[in-house]
């Protein structure tokens, strides 16, 4: 019933509206292509907030008050054919347009909730991930350094040797702690703020080879002067993502990331030698988190290149500009962040 009431409530605001211009439109005179025009300027205001169904009723009604417009006035019979064309046309163009306001309108919702959807997905993708880091790693060797100091305890006055033991202990412990600081930073790295960003990639990278094993070659070139915060998100976030779906797919231990900046522009290239992957499908299937790098990069004007071929490696190049840096596009990306 809801939904009714509203549909007579358009009806009947579109049909007062209708009546109403109809008398202004008499008392001015005006020509029957001018009444025309304004009646399809208020099926186009209702189609843009309203339903199908009420813009529909409003061409009808459109029509009807302009056939009563037509000579002779104040009556729906009309003399002129070629007035009958006008009406005609009125009555066809006004539904032609609400049925396109509407579908525009339905692909806009769709491609908001395909959004949403995508940024749901993305945020569980990674709370998956953070999950699996913390019970496979550090979760596990917590629960293997409780028993190291379960042992120690039992042992104490078994004669072992404690200090090694404790030593032993402790240098665990420093692991664990830095493997839960390394993920720490891959969620937000407070080093942006105050570091250039080529020095937090190449700590990233140095970082991330340590703990998979592998090896990333990190080479930066260009000014050293500082980059724009949100410049600098966007491209910590794209190298993760990179980095992060190399690794897993890519087959191979090597990876080159090379990071360029000039007076205009930064560009971030990471390559790899490894299986490669066809790029229409995994745009269409949405995965290797093709998606989410674009998502970023459109944030600050940014464009993405992708060379790979199966079978013959995978190169992925990155350029933002520089120009801009304003502090709705900065909100943009530490929102997605």
């Amino acid at each position: 019933m809801p939904k009714f009431w509203r549909l007579a409530a358009q009806c009947l605001l579109a049909t007062v509206t209708l009546l109403s211009l109809t008398v202004i439109l008499y008392r001015l005179h005006l020509n029957l292509a001018t009444a025309s025009l304004l009646y399809v300027m208020v099926v186009v205001l209702l189609s843009r907030f309203g339903s199908f169904a009420s813009s529909a009723v409003t061409s009808l009604v459109a029509a009807l008050c302009l056939a009563h417009l037509a000579p002779p006035a104040y009556s729906f019979r009309v003399d002129d054919p070629l007035d009958v064309v006008a009406i005609a046309a009125l009555l066809v163009t006004s539904f032609i347009i609400a049925s396109l306001v509407s579908r525009v309108r339905k692909q806009a919702e769709d491609a908001l909730s395909s959004v949403s959807y995508r940024v749901i997905e993305a945020e569980e993708q990674e709370r998956q991930r953070i999950a699996t880091d913390l019970h496979e790693d550090v979760g596990q060797r917590l629960t293997m350094l409780v028993i190291a100091a379960e042992e120690l305890k039992a042992r104490a006055f078994d004669g072992v040797d404690l200090p090694s033991r404790i030593e032993a202990v402790c240098k665990q412990s420093s692991e664990i702690l830095a493997n839960v600081k390394t993920l720490a930073h891959e969620l937000y790295s407070p080093r942006l703020e105050y570091l250039d960003i080529a020095g937090v990639m190449s700590s990233f990278c140095r970082d991330l080879g340590q703990r998979k094993g592998v090896d990333i070659d990190f080479r930066a070139d260009g000014l050293s002067t500082a980059v724009p915060l949100n410049i600098s998100l966007c491209l910590f976030r794209v190298l993760q993502e990179a980095l992060n779906n190399a690794v897993k797919h890519s087959g191979v231990r090597k990876f080159d990331v090379q990071f360029k900046r000039t007076s205009h522009e930064v560009h971030l290239t990471v390559n790899d030698c490894g299986v490669g992957f066809n790029l229409e499908t995994a745009r269409k299937a949405g995965g290797l988190g093709l998606n989410r790098i674009q998502e970023r990069l459109k944030l600050v004007k940014g464009t993405l290149a992708i060379d790979s071929q199966p079978k013959r490696g995978t190169t992925l190049h990155a350029r933002l500009p520089l120009s801009l840096g304003s502090d709705a596009m900065h909100r943009g990306e530490q929102q997605l962040s």
